[in-house]
């Protein structure tokens, strides 16, 4: 064999070797699928998800009546997902329903997170979700009453840092670190208003075809499971290039 010949053969072979890694850096091709119940939105598959108990877990666990919550036709999809705010602007808005117990759900979280405040231009949306038993309830609950007094971006920050433990001493403690006083908060995690928001954000996942966490739905597009972050990036140009209509 000529040394040329040789040389063409194993640089070949180099090449066949480094394509694998190459190409799972590129994000991949989407399929999209038209949503079913929610015109104008489309699916794509995604990743690994961690799977939960009955979505209603632990919700009015005494009622005789079915834990379910009436949909008004009239309510826009992008108002239920995206809140009053909607898709006004060049932000895309991506709704996340995650679950503080799991996994998938922290990486995704923080890529968010970070392309956000890189600069992408998306606007974040929290859904609780908490499908893992008694705990992932109990840190939805805090979370969404520090939510509706003004400190939902600190509790969120607090609760991925530490554990929140059974009982009201643990409350207690968070709404001191939260700033917030401690009656307050503790009859926010336990009124209404945190019960009812569950049960939207866990009606809505059920409606979406959800089965465990995280899903997230960037602009007009849901995806179910862990997906990476070139391939994130990837779907925020695709949603911010493309006209929307929906939410209009």
């Amino acid at each position: 064999m000529k040394r040329r010949d040789a040389l063409v053969i194993f640089g070949a072979m180099g090449v066949a070797i480094a394509i694998p890694p190459i190409l799972r850096r590129i994000p991949s091709d989407f399929n999209f699928e038209p949503l079913r119940g929610f015109e104008g939105f489309r699916s794509m598959s995604g990743g690994a998800v961690s799977g939960g108990v009955d979505p209603f877990f632990g919700l009015s666990a005494a009622s005789d009546e079915a834990p379910t919550v009436a949909t008004d036709p009239k309510i826009s999809p992008c108002f239920e997902l995206f809140g009053p705010t909607g898709w006004p602007d060049e932000r895309v808005p991506v709704a996340i329903f995650s679950d503080f117990n799991c996994p998938y759900c922290k990486v995704l979280e923080r890529n968010l997170i970070n392309l956000r405040d890189s600069g992408a231009p998306i606007r974040l949306i929290w859904h609780e979700m908490p499908l893992l038993g008694p705990s992932s309830t109990r840190y939805a609950q805090a979370v969404l009453a520090a939510g509706f007094l003004g400190k939902s971006d600190k509790a969120r920050r607090l609760l991925n840092e530490s554990p929140l433990r059974p009982g009201p001493v643990a409350l207690r403690q968070l709404a001191q670190k939260l700033e917030l006083p401690e009656d307050m908060f503790l009859r926010e995690v336990h009124g209404e208003r945190v019960e009812r928001a569950m049960k939207r954000s866990l009606s809505l996942g059920r409606r979406l075809g959800i089965p465990g966490t995280p899903g997230i739905v960037v602009g007009r597009t849901l995806v179910i499971g862990a997906i990476s972050t070139p391939d994130l990036q990837k779907l925020i140009k695709i949603e911010g290039n493309e006209l929307q209509s929906i939410c209009v």
